[in-house]
């Protein structure tokens, strides 16, 4: 079994390559897909490995940065490593942690969607309250400027 051999692409098929990756792909983001729009300029990105240089796919320009924003990121701190078969463990680790059980606990400074509720509508009271007050104040000083004069 032979091994495939790399080319390296030339700047100026750099567009066209896009194009029929994006045909693969069925009109989609190889990372999130969702429908890319080639036709929109700086849309539409050629993603690549940077250990090896060679091309994954073509993919949204947000989803470019995201990819390579989540490498740094679990590279440096979770990885310590900037390799991606380092950070692929990383990541794997991390999505089964994510997925794993849950303890009973609470963090202490989490809200629920009910405590955060409570404190709008204590909140919502206050402001009320006080622009009531300021409302009351502001009749009262112009009633007795009315008898002042």
């Amino acid at each position: 079994m032979s091994e495939e051999r790399t080319v390296k692409l030339a700047r100026s098929m750099m567009r066209t390559y896009a194009a029929r990756l994006h045909k693969e792909q069925c009109g989609v983001c190889a990372i999130c897909k969702l429908p890319l729009d080639m036709t929109i300029k700086g849309e539409g990105v050629l993603d690549h490995d940077h250990d090896t240089g060679r091309i994954r796919g073509v993919v949204h320009r947000s989803c470019n940065a995201a990819e390579g924003k989540v490498a740094n990121a679990a590279g440096q701190w979770g990885a310590k490593s900037t390799r991606y078969s380092d950070i692929i463990a990383f990541v794997k680790k991390l999505l089964d942690y994510w997925n794993g059980p849950q303890k009973k606990f609470i963090y202490p400074y989490h809200k629920t969607e009910d405590e955060k509720r409570q404190i709008r509508n204590v909140r919502s009271r206050k402001n009320r309250a006080s622009a009531r007050a300021k409302r009351i104040l502001a009749a009262r000083e112009a009633g007795s400027k009315d008898t002042d004069d």
